[in-house]
């Protein structure tokens, strides 16, 4: 499973949504097929925003390490208000400290203080969600 998605799930995760389980423990594989329906011709498929940040973890994981000048595996506020300003530099967008360090703090979902890697992937998440609740 893993070498074929690339994924890094534990086996145990995904187990009981892809097959069931016999009452003494064994796999039965053929029942990973039983919800499968195929119809005929096949539509485009959208890529989910997981099957997306999975595809992308990898240039998420190198911007992370950029703003993270110190290394330590978390981005502080102060990485993140001196990585906006250069964006504001090059963009020309009008953004104050008061307004970043708000979007730090809204990034900040368990609140210490520090921004690590799941919750710079889950502010993607959300951002995925607010533009697709504006676009209808």
């Amino acid at each position: 499973m893993e070498s074929v998605l690339h994924l890094d799930l534990p086996w145990r995760t995904l187990r009981s949504r892809l097959v069931h389980l016999t009452q003494d423990g064994r796999v039965e594989y053929l029942s990973s097929f039983d919800a499968l329906e195929v119809e005929l011709p096949i539509k485009e498929v959208q890529p989910s925003l997981v099957e997306t940040l999975c595809r992308y973890k990898a240039d998420l994981e190198i911007i992370f390490n950029m703003i993270d000048k110190d290394h330590s595996g978390l981005i502080s506020i102060d990485e993140f208000r001196q990585t906006w300003k250069l964006f504001n530099l090059h963009l020309k967008v009008d953004a104050d400290d008061e307004s970043i360090d708000s979007l730090a703090r809204s990034i900040d979902f368990n609140k210490d203080g520090n921004i690590d890697f799941n919750e710079f992937l889950e502010a993607f998440h959300v951002v995925h969600k607010f533009e697709s609740r504006n676009c209808k």
